[in-house]
């Protein structure tokens, strides 16, 4: 990858963090944080775990959380959608 590219992705990721995501999702760290909140109760919750091993329905599950997550700072997004379609894979 030549530095000219690596800038250009570089100046991208900016682009995207500060810009739509940041209005969409809110403060990065604030919405990791709620993601962290949600993935470690999941985690620590399951019952059925197998010695710390995810299981692709943990995935879905997880990344129904993240849309959770999302919901908490902008409802109206398009995170509902994403949710059932998380759920409906999980099985």
């Amino acid at each position: 990858m030549t530095n000219n590219i690596k800038a250009e992705l570089l100046e991208e990721a900016r682009d995207i963090v500060t810009g739509a995501r940041a209005s969409d999702y809110g403060d990065a760290t604030v919405n990791h944080m709620r993601i962290a909140d949600l993935w470690n109760a999941w985690l620590n919750n399951r019952s059925w775990a197998h010695h710390g091993v995810i299981t692709p329905y943990d995935v879905s599950m997880m990344i129904g959380l993240l849309k959770f997550a999302r919901c908490q700072h902008r409802p109206s997004h398009d995170n509902h959608a994403d949710i059932a379609g998380y759920a409906a894979v999980s099985e």
